[in-house]
C-alpha cells in the first residue's frame, strides 16, 4: 500500500515538472513571436503615392526608410508648390497643402510671388505650369537634414512650352505625423537657387 502511494507520488510529480516545463516552454514561445511582432510593426512607414493616397512599406533599415520619406516629403512639396493651373482656387489649394509641410519661409515666398502677379498672369494669360522632380540630394546622417533639389519646370502657353532648369535648397526636421503631414518633416528655409530658361518651343 505505501509503495502505491509512493509511486503515485513520484508519478504525479512527474506529471508536474512535465506541465510546469510545458507552460514555460508555450510562455517563452509566446513571448519570442510577440516581440517579434512588435518589431515587424515598429518597422513599418507610411509613403505617399503621388500625394494621393498611403502606401504601407516595409523597411529593415532604418536609413533606407527615413531616406525614402525625405525624397517623397520634399519631391511632393515641389509638385505642390510648383505644378499650377490657370486656376485661382486650384493653386491656392495646392499651395495650402504645400505649406502644410513646410514652415513659413514657403508661404513667405508665395507671397512675394503673389505680390508680383505672379499667379494673377498665370489665371490671366492661361498658363500652366509643371513641375518635375529629378533628383533630391542630402546626407541622412546629417541633422538637420541639408537638401537640394534638382527639377525640371515647364510653363505651358497657348502657343509655346518653355523648360527651365530649377534647383532649390532646404533643410528638413523631424516633426509629428498627422494626416496632412505623414512623413512627420518640415522644410524649414526654403530658397530657389536657379529656375534658369533652357529653351521654348512651339506647341
Amino acid at each position: 500500500m505505501t509503495k502505491d502511494i509512493e509511486k503515485s507520488f513520484k508519478r504525479l510529480s512527474s506529471l508536474t515538472l512535465v506541465a510546469v516545463a510545458g507552460s514555460l516552454l508555450f510562455a517563452t514561445v509566446v513571448g519570442a513571436c510577440a516581440f517579434s511582432y512588435a518589431e515587424k510593426q515598429r518597422s513599418k512607414i507610411y509613403v505617399l503615392d503621388q500625394g494621393k493616397s498611403l502606401l504601407l512599406a516595409l523597411q529593415t533599415d532604418a536609413i533606407l526608410s527615413k531616406d525614402l520619406e525625405i525624397r517623397d516629403h520634399v519631391t511632393r512639396f515641389h509638385e505642390l508648390m510648383f505644378t499650377l493651373s490657370p486656376q485661382k482656387q486650384t493653386i491656392q489649394e495646392n499651395l495650402d497643402r504645400a505649406f502644410n509641410l513646410a514652415d513659413r519661409s514657403a508661404w513667405e515666398y508665395s507671397q512675394d510671388l503673389a505680390e508680383k502677379g505672379y499667379y494673377a498672369r498665370l489665371v490671366s494669360a492661361n498658363i500652366s505650369q509643371q513641375m518635375i522632380v529629378d533628383s533630391v540630394k542630402f546626407v541622412a546622417s546629417t541633422y538637420p537634414y541639408q537638401v537640394e533639389t534638382y527639377a525640371r519646370q515647364y510653363v505651358v502657353r497657348e502657343s509655346t512650352v518653355s523648360q527651365y532648369s530649377f534647383v532649390s535648397s532646404c533643410q528638413l526636421i523631424d516633426a509629428g505625423r498627422s494626416d496632412v503631414n505623414p512623413h512627420g518633416l518640415i522644410i524649414e528655409k526654403c530658397k530657389v537657387l536657379r529656375n534658369d530658361l533652357v529653351e521654348t518651343r512651339k506647341r
